[in-house]
Order: C-alpha cells, then sequence, then structure tokens
C-alpha cells in the first residue's frame, strides 16, 4: 500500500492522481480534512483518511507532502514550518517499519538563498550563523529534515529536492508565477510582471513519479536526490509562448516582490545524480508549462461552454 499525507496540496493530489492509474497497488490519501478529494472520481483501489489515522508501518511506500508551496503560503507561516515539517517527519520515522519506504518532498532551497547559476553535485551552502534569523524558515527546515533522515543510514529514506512545479493541481488564485499566466489566460487581462529574467526548471508529476519508482527499484537507499526536466526555462521564454500561443498582453513595468525563501535568478540543478538510478526526464520544463497552461485554458473554455 501507498500513502500520501498532504494529499489535498498541489503536489499531493497531482502524486495522487497518477499513482493512482496502478490498480495493482492500493493508495491511502491522508489530509487534515479530506473531503475536498471525495468529489474525484477515484478508482476503487484509492481510499481517503484524516491525518489522525496515519501510521506509517501500515505501509510499503509513505510520501510526505505535507508544507507549504506556495510563495504566499510560505511568508504567512513563516517559523511555523518548523513545528509543522518536524511534527509529520517526526510522526513518518517513528512508527514506519522496517520494511516501511519514505519520500519526503524537499526543497531546492536547501541550496541557499541566493542562487545565480545552477547548482551542482558540489555545490556547498553558507549559513549566517550569527544571525540565523536571517535565514528563511522554509530553507532551515528542510536542512533539518534531510540533516535527520541522513543520520538514519539503515532507513530507505527519499529526500527529493523540487525546484520548480507545474500541474493542473495549481492552485489558480496562488502567488506562483505560474498562477499569474494562468489567470491573465483566463481572463484575458494582461500580465504585470517586471521586466527582470529567471530562470527555473518545472517539472510534473510524471517527473516525480518516476523518479520515485526508479529509486524503488534501485532498493530505496538512504539519500537525497534533485528533481530535474530535460532543460530548464527562462522567464522571458514563457512570456513569448504566452504572448504568441494564447494572445496575452505582457507589460514588463510591473514590480517583483521578493520570495519568502530567498533571491533565485537561477533555480535549477545539474547534480543528475538520479540518472545514475535509471531516471532520464523526457520532458522540458517548457512542454511542461505549455501543458498545464493548455489544459487550464481547455478547461476555462470547457466551463464557459456548459453555462
Amino acid at each position: 500500500m501507498i500513502a500520501i499525507l498532504g494529499a489535498t496540496g498541489t503536489i499531493g493530489r497531482s502524486v495522487a492522481r497518477v499513482l493512482a492509474r496502478d490498480r495493482q497497488r492500493r493508495l491511502v490519501l491522508f489530509a487534515r480534512d479530506p473531503s475536498p478529494l471525495a468529489d474525484q472520481p477515484w478508482s476503487t483501489n484509492v481510499s481517503l483518511r484524516g491525518l489522525d489515522r496515519f501510521v506509517a508501518g501500515d505501509f510499503q511506500l509513505v510520501i510526505n507532502a505535507i508544507g507549504a508551496g506556495d510563495p504566499a503560503r510560505v511568508r504567512t507561516i513563516g517559523a511555523d514550518i518548523f513545528d509543522i515539517t518536524q511534527t509529520w517527519d517526526q510522526r513518518v520515522l517513528m512508527t514506519m517499519s522496517a520494511d516501511t519506504r519514505y519520500v519526503f518532498l524537499s526543497s531546492g532551497a536547501v541550496y541557499g538563498t541566493e542562487l545565480t547559476e545552477p547548482v551542482r553535485p558540489d555545490s556547498r551552502i553558507s549559513l549566517p550563523v550569527n544571525h540565523l534569523a536571517s535565514v528563511p524558515p522554509y530553507t532551515i527546515a528542510k536542512l533539518y529534515a534531510e540533516a535527520r533522515h541522513r543520520f538514519a543510514p539503515h532507513r530507505s529514506i527519499l529526500d527529493v529536492r523540487v525546484f520548480g512545479y507545474a500541474d493542473v493541481t495549481l492552485p489558480l488564485e496562488g502567488s506562483f508565477f505560474l498562477s499569474d499566466l494562468a489567470r491573465s489566460i483566463i481572463t484575458r487581462r494582461p500580465l504585470v510582471t517586471s521586466a527582470d529574467d529567471m530562470v527555473r526548471d518545472y517539472a510534473g508529476a510524471e517527473e516525480l513519479v518516476a523518479l520515485i519508482q526508479y529509486w524503488e527499484a534501485a532498493a530505496a537507499p538512504n539519500t537525497p536526490l534533485d528533481l530535474y526536466t530535460k532543460a530548464p526555462v527562462s522567464k522571458l521564454e514563457l512570456l513569448d509562448i504566452v504572448q504568441s500561443r494564447f494572445g496575452v498582453e505582457v507589460d514588463t513595468r510591473g514590480g517583483i516582490e521578493g520570495s519568502p525563501t530567498g533571491t533565485k535568478p537561477v533555480y535549477a540543478s545539474q547534480n543528475y545524480a538520479a540518472a545514475a538510478l535509471g531516471y532520464s526526464p523526457r520532458r522540458t520544463a517548457a512542454e511542461i508549462v505549455v501543458e498545464f497552461l493548455d489544459a487550464v485554458s481547455s478547461a476555462h473554455n470547457l466551463d464557459i461552454a456548459r453555462r
């Protein structure tokens, strides 16, 4: 059996949709309030439960997707992310059996807060030890969890570092850049953004699930792995796409709000350790984003047609 914690979130819900296709494995979706999942057409191998009923030892694979992905949510939670992350990480570690395999959704933020080039296998992080309050709590929470996992080498634990994510489960009302793009397509209003470029590696559920499955097939070693696509994409490339493909006007006179996880002009990885397990992404970040935006546009047009 497989358990997904935080199954109502962006990544949790998208991974659930992909894993549910395998009717040979039972899938249990956990959330504080699983009712938002109840109206989905899940197959018979999928069931819903409240988080209070979770025991890791009941499952062969546990995917911990509890956390805050949206920048606005990260900013609102602040230092509470320490307790949220530790509580559910410890819940898994304390109740998992010797046969339980544990996937923790970490973040590229563990590499630092000011990234100007892709991270690599030899990348290092430097923290201002006398001014730790200047380090985003989100970064420290993920680092602490990863450190805890590495000091339990006998356990099958995978820390997946996600740099960017694109899926139809992304909240359109969110503060993600991709949410801004999607809203402009739907509303036909100009996209107001800054003229500053940035590079992101937006993976999707297909890439994340493939990485997990290759890790399982390789006997589930205790390790961190970066999630990457065939190639990252720049903001300027995406602006060209929404202009030519969807006819969205772009106004680059807007300002830009600082990220609660630090300034990251380039947020992508060249740490391809997952390739040694057989992982080989077939899509680029641009292709994944286009698929997401096409799906959002199609769903909106279908909704209009039904009215």
